[in-house]
């Protein structure tokens, strides 16, 4: 007889066979370094076959940009090869001032058979180089102006690919599978060249149409990054005065306020320290105003629901904003930051939830991190009492991109907190 406390364990061991299933095998590493002086085409070429050659006996893909005297590179392979490389990368005199941008797991290759491809608008010949590759100039002046959104630019040309295969109920291991069981030459072969590329090309050809800023909300940006607190604390005060509730405070400044901080950040104008220090004060300026706001009791008739930031993810304001406004609705809630997948499926193993509320940073994009993501969705719903659990994403690659959240298997994406509870009721009634 099958006893609750055996099923329990059964369960537990289940989930970590699924887990140990899905572990990837495939890992990105991306970095950008200053070289020691500036490099001729012959440097470039022979750099280019000689990094090939190591990747190829360590079973290494990636690409390299380079561009008066800057490299952006992205290395994918296993985890152990990675790591001997990177180590050699780090001491390698050919340059300096490395900085690690992303290290993160994946469940397919993005660059299929490219051993190290490398591009540079510098390559003034015009005969052939089977190792080389021309990207948009627009491309590379944007990874120049925007260092740090290296790892986001770059995941962006083949993200959708592999992501895709995520609505289909599939654990993250069949998934990559399914993926590299294609034909090679179809699928993966030159996708970022033929396909990717282009794309992002037109995205960066000129400047995107994004939503008007409030001046005002840039200001305060800029305030909250400064060393003085007192300007900043005032001019929050003044625009929450003009605010009825706290559902507008979180459309038209709470969540702004956090899109221009990580804009500040992309632009080097600010340092993560400064922005994590200026989000933890948004988020004080919400609990003040939260505390008089009305609220209606608790009503069983309402969904319950987890709410919790992505495993791993430092910013949590997204997640507050929407645990706050729906305990103001008098729905069930509970606000966890689960620090890894682990503990998240076993909140969801040990209380019957209707819904989860997935978020990822309001600040920064965070494209790179929706495989990552896609793994932690398909583990969850392995693990949940509730079998027609509800997952609902945000965070701001899903305020930009809303569809990107069926790509990663998530019932609906929610691009503001007050719009979070209709989003749930309509995807519970579907």
């Amino acid at each position: 007889m099958q006893t609750s406390r055996s099923f329990q364990l059964e369960n537990s061991r289940n989930r970590d066979v699924v887990r140990e299933l899905a572990a990837p095998s495939i890992w990105s590493l991306v970095y950008h370094s200053r070289a020691a002086r500036l490099m001729s085409e012959t440097d470039l070429e022979q750099l280019q076959r000689v990094a090939a050659a190591r990747n190829r006996a360590e079973g290494l893909t990636g690409l390299m940009i380079y561009d008066e005297g800057r490299f952006f590179q992205w290395l994918e392979g296993s985890e152990e090869s990675l790591e001997k490389v990177w180590a050699s990368i780090q001491r390698d005199p050919r340059h300096g001032s490395i900085e690690l941008l992303g290290r993160y797991p994946a469940p397919v290759r993005c660059f299929g058979d490219w051993d190290m491809k490398l591009s540079t608008r510098s390559l003034k010949t015009n005969k052939s180089h089977s190792g080389f590759i021309h990207l948009p100039p627009t491309l590379i002046d944007t990874l120049n102006r925007r260092p740090h959104a290296a790892t986001e630019l770059l995941a962006s040309m083949a993200i959708k690919s592999p992501v895709v295969i995520a609505r289909e109920p599939l654990t993250a291991r069949h998934a990559a599978r399914k993926i590299a069981g294609r034909p090679q030459h179809d699928v993966l072969r030159n996708v970022v060249e033929t396909v990717l590329v282009p794309q992002l090309a037109a995205l960066h050809a000129s400047n995107p149409v994004t939503l008007p800023v409030d001046p005002r909300i840039a200001e305060l940006a800029l305030l909250l990054t400064a060393a003085d607190p007192h300007a900043a604390d005032t001019r929050v005060a003044e625009l929450q005065a003009l605010l009825p509730s706290v559902g507008a405070l979180c459309a038209s400044l709470y969540e702004p306020l956090a899109r221009s901080l990580g804009d500040l950040w992309q632009a080097d104008d600010c340092t993560e320290l400064e922005m994590t220090i200026a989000l933890c004060r948004v988020q004080t300026a919400m609990r003040r105003a939260s505390e008089n706001a009305p609220h209606r009791p608790e009503s069983p008739e309402l969904p319950a629901v987890l709410v919790a930031p992505q495993p791993g993810e430092a910013h949590g304001l997204g997640a507050s904003l929407d645990a706050e406004l729906l305990w103001q609705a008098g729905w069930h809630t509970q606000l966890e930051a689960p620090n890894c997948d682990e503990a998240l499926e076993q909140l969801v193993a040990d209380t019957w939830f209707d819904a989860l509320d997935l978020s990822l940073s309001a600040s920064f994009r965070r494209e790179h991190w929706l495989p990552r993501m896609a793994q932690t969705i398909q583990h969850v719903r392995d693990a949940s009492r509730n079998p027609q659990l509800v997952v609902v994403v945000g965070g701001r690659v899903f305020y930009e991109h809303a569809s990107i959240g069926a790509d990663i298997g998530a019932d609906a994406s929610n691009a503001s907190a007050p719009l979070l509870a209709a989003k749930i009721m309509a995807t519970l009634k579907r």
